[in-house]
């Protein structure tokens, strides 16, 4: 196994944990995102468990296993959109950081996700670096 799937498998493990985490969780997962169900309108905790759990666990654990059992050229291909994702969540926040002075764009913890983004979108990606000798 390359280095880089070891990478990839890592940060796939870690954003599947974050999907279980937020599926059993929702509470938890509010709080993460900063993000609250409103009692108004009926159905803010299956949207937590939908969108930040089920489809979290299963994107990433879906591609963790097509890692550990495709072909080296395969596994480059599979981890492509998601870290892409990654990648997008930290664009959308270096956008909020620009636009949204005095929405909360200048919070301290923008930054922080940034670079845990940016982190995980880099492991996930890691297969393409058996490509590059």
């Amino acid at each position: 196994m390359h280095f880089g799937e070891i990478l990839a498998l890592i940060g796939l493990g870690i954003g599947a944990l974050l999907g279980l985490g937020a599926l059993f969780s929702p509470n938890w997962a509010a709080g993460v995102v900063r993000l609250q169900a409103d009692p108004a309108k009926p159905g803010g905790y299956s949207e937590f468990r939908a969108t930040y759990g089920g489809l979290l666990l299963l994107i990433h654990l879906t591609a963790f296993i097509l890692v550990l059992h495709a072909p080296d050229t395969a596994a480059a291909f599979v981890v492509l959109p998601i870290a892409a994702g990654w990648f997008g969540a930290a664009m959308g926040r270096t956008f909020s950081m620009v636009l949204d002075r005095g929405k909360g764009g200048e919070a301290k913890i923008i930054p922080i996700w940034m670079a845990t983004e940016i982190a995980l979108g880099l492991a996930i990606a890691a297969p393409i670096l058996q490509f590059t000798r």
